[in-house]
């Protein structure tokens, strides 16, 4: 059944709005009745991503309906999905699965292979920069594209939300227009009408030539005010002028008095020198009535022409209508009744279409307090936030600016470049001096056409940009695209790429920075560092590509090379008289969020023959933070096995104290950017003197990095720290170079 007010809004509609825009007031049932289910592919190689996604959609459904999930962990794998179930809405792909650029493969396989264009993409990766984002979206048509660390549950939610409904629209969008093409097949001239305005022309265009009369005619709709004069939708020959306009301004009383009895009498009226047809329409469409000039009776031959006819129009001018309400669904936001996300695809490729300079821009600005608006007050709080903003943005981005909403509280505007400044996203902010006044923080990324030949492109940069933008940890940024930034993508992705070898080869190797007993100057310890030096003998700075290993997920075989080197060492140590000193490694956040990593720790330190106590586990100090919020117990089971645990770059977190106290770990390590203003900043002396105090009664060692001068030395020695390294004692050195420092120590203490 038809909602009866969305049925009214829908016949205003049809009389108001301007041509070629769309109609709604189909009701969901009608317009998805061919949609029974909903299936989402995800193609991924990580098994925990997988399960993570498992859990999350476990109450996840669309339209009261639980999508169907299917799993893939290779392209391969997909691609025989693919083809054994076409009917997949929405695909999670990962991008470097079997080969660095299987994801990528598997997207040109499904559009031009499997000819699949209707299957909505969502490309997953792991951090901003891993893909160069021109070079690859330009060539692959992804819906949409994501970082893993951004998918939370209501994130993922909202996405696979979104895009089963644009890929359930363009279903129903095909099906509809197949079906108006079936049906007025008899007239290739009508089934290519683009609207109301045009399906009427044509019409009347039809109807004279099959009458052999001239084209003077007129058709009129009514609307849902039957108070109100008809309205002329379509015109020719003598009434052209009336496009447009309403019946009563038609000089001519007699035509009027016809066309308004056809409408009121719901029936077809014949005379000696014209023909009325009706058209009682449905939900979708109003009764629409055409009046055609004969100037003379028509025979019975003509009379069953015009009866066949007749019902191809009337069939023909509904699926227009649903076809334009269609429209209407697909390149409209429903809550705002604005322009959407395929809408501002298709205005940026109607802009690309014209040759540089473009003097185009499209601002991207995300309003930052929508969620929080939501979760507090409600989502009707929430929807009148977005109208009130909707408000402010047409203020400030007048006609020709096109405002586009792609999701939630993110939106869109593209216009002239003297209209489309970033500068003018300040005016958001202030409203009507009043205490009702809203006052609208929000992000924005400006881009210039002109860099630009894909509309995919440029909404995917855009998005990015406003990531990039949140990532500043301030509200209210604003940034403007730099093309000299794709170089520099392009230049980690590569990167990335030789990282990937370089695991695979077993090219990142370790050194040793010894650690030092304050008291007597004795080698206790070592710090584990990676280093990458490539086969050309070139170096690789672990800040170039620690990131990138922890981004794609190559941090985790790393680390696990990293700690075979390290109880290797520790092997070797024991064999030279050695036991007692201890290693200490670095450990991702990545590996920590692995439930294998505690088993896979304890195999590889029976392996080598090891007792736990000989290994202690570096974390920095947020990541222990977070994990004792969300409740990991990974490292209490760390160390209850045995395992000492230290608290790297102390000092530039945010610690609770209390947190911090259940946490029990056995070092704190002082960030060397204090150490470096030991003895001229007095702010410096008194955070080290404060962790120094914090350590000892707590029961912690605390250790000071990055030591140069026998003056910071001495400082710390003085205020009871007992533990340092840095370039004073040795710098990062060779195990060879190590264990001779360890030789030398031992004879120097015999």
């Amino acid at each position: 059944m038809v909602d009866i007010e969305q049925d009214k809004k829908s016949q205003d509609l049809f009389e108001f709005q301007p041509e070629p825009a769309a109609q709604t007031g189909a009701s969901p049932n009608q317009i998805h009745a061919g949609m029974t289910d909903f299936t989402i592919l995800s193609v991924d190689d990580d098994e925990m991503f997988q399960n993570s996604l498992r859990l999350s959609l476990s109450g996840f459904t669309y339209r009261g309906i639980a999508p169907r999930i299917l799993i893939a962990a290779s392209a391969n794998e997909a691609a025989k999905l693919l083809l054994e179930t076409p009917s997949v809405a929405v695909l999670l792909l990962d991008v470097v699965m079997e080969t660095d650029d299987a994801g990528l493969r598997l997207v040109r396989t499904i559009r031009e292979v499997l000819g699949n264009s209707q299957l909505r993409i969502v490309l997953l990766t792991g951090q901003p920069g891993i893909a160069p984002m021109q070079s690859s979206l330009e060539t692959y048509d992804i819906a949409d594209y994501w970082l893993k660390t951004d998918l939370t549950n209501e994130r993922l939610h909202s996405i696979l939300t979104a895009n089963l409904r644009t890929f359930e629209q363009i279903d129903v969008l095909n099906r509809a227009r197949r079906g108006l093409q079936s049906i007025v097949e008899a007239s290739n001239s009508l089934a290519r009408s683009s609207g109301f305005e045009d399906f009427s022309r044509r019409m009347i265009h039809e109807l004279a030539g099959l009458l052999g009369v001239s084209e003077d005619g007129i058709v009129c709709v009514r609307g849902r005010d039957r108070e109100q004069p008809p309205k002329i939708i379509g015109s020719a020959g003598r009434f052209a002028a009336a496009l447009n306009q309403t019946l009563d301004t038609i000089n001519d009383e007699s035509i009027r008095d016809l066309i308004q009895r056809s409408l009121d009498g719901q029936a077809n009226i014949e005379t000696a020198i014209a023909q009325v047809l009706f058209f009682p329409g449905q939900a979708v469409a109003p009764a629409a009535a055409a009046y055609i000039a004969t100037n003379r009776r028509i025979d019975d031959t003509e009379r069953e022409l015009l009866r066949v006819f007749a019902t191809n129009i009337g069939t023909g001018l509904i699926n227009v209508a649903l076809t334009s309400q269609l429209d209407r669904i697909a390149y409209e936001d429903g809550l705002l009744e604005i322009a959407n996300g395929n809408a501002l695809k298709r205005g940026i490729q109607a802009a690309l279409e014209v040759p540089p300079p473009r003097r185009r821009k499209v601002l991207f600005i995300e309003l930052n307090q929508y969620a929080r608006s939501c979760i507090s007050l409600g989502v009707e709080q929430g929807d009148h936030l977005l109208r009130a903003f909707v408000k402010r943005l047409a203020a400030a981005f007048p006609p020709p600016c096109m405002i586009a909403r792609l999701h939630e509280d993110v939106f869109a505007v593209l216009g002239p470049e003297y209209l489309v400044r970033i500068e003018y996203v300040n005016r958001l902010e202030a409203g009507a001096h009043s205490p009702e006044a809203l006052f609208f923080g929000a992000e924005a990324a400006s881009l210039d056409l002109n860099h630009f030949t894909s509309a995919q492109t440029v909404i995917a940069t855009g998005l990015l940009l406003l990531k990039r933008a949140g990532l500043k940890g301030t509200s209210g940024q604003l940034v403007e695209y730099d093309p000299n930034v794709e170089e520099e993508t392009r230049r980690r992705f590569a990167l990335s790429q030789q990282l990937y070898k370089a695991v695979l080869n077993r090219e990142i190797s370790v050194v040793f920075q010894p650690q030092i007993d304050l008291t007597d100057n004795r080698i206790v310890g070592a710090e584990i560092l990676a280093r990458w030096t490539r086969p050309d003998g070139s170096l690789v700075f672990p800040a170039d590509f620690i990131p990138l290993a922890e981004a794609n997920g190559l941090i985790v075989p790393l680390g696990q090379q990293i700690l075979e080197q390290a109880c290797s060492a520790l092997r070797s140590m024991d064999e030279a008289g050695f036991p007692a000193v201890t290693l200490a490694v670095n450990v991702s956040p990545v590996q920590l969020g692995r439930q294998e990593f505690i088993d896979e720790l304890i195999a590889t330190t029976r392996r080598y023959g090891l007792t736990p106590d000989r290994l202690e586990l570096e974390i920095t100090e947020t990541v222990a933070m977070e994990a004792h919020q969300n409740a990991n117990d990974v490292l209490s089971i760390l160390k209850r096995e045995g395992y000492a645990i230290a608290i790297d770059d102390f000092g530039t977190g945010y610690s609770s104290l209390t947190k911090l106290r259940s946490f029990e770990a056995a070092t704190l390590k002082i960030h060397g950017s204090f150490i470096a203003g030991l003895g001229g900043t007095s702010q410096n002396e008194m955070i080290v003197e404060m962790i120094i105090r914090l350590g000892e009664r707590m029961n912690m060692r605390v250790l000071a990095e990055s030591v140069e001068t026998e003056q910071q030395a001495e400082w710390l020695r003085s205020r009871g720290c007992t533990l340092a390294q840095g370039y004073l004692y040795a710098p990062p050195e060779s195990f060879e170079q190590f264990l001779a420092r360890l030789r030398k120590s031992q004879a120097k203490t015999a």
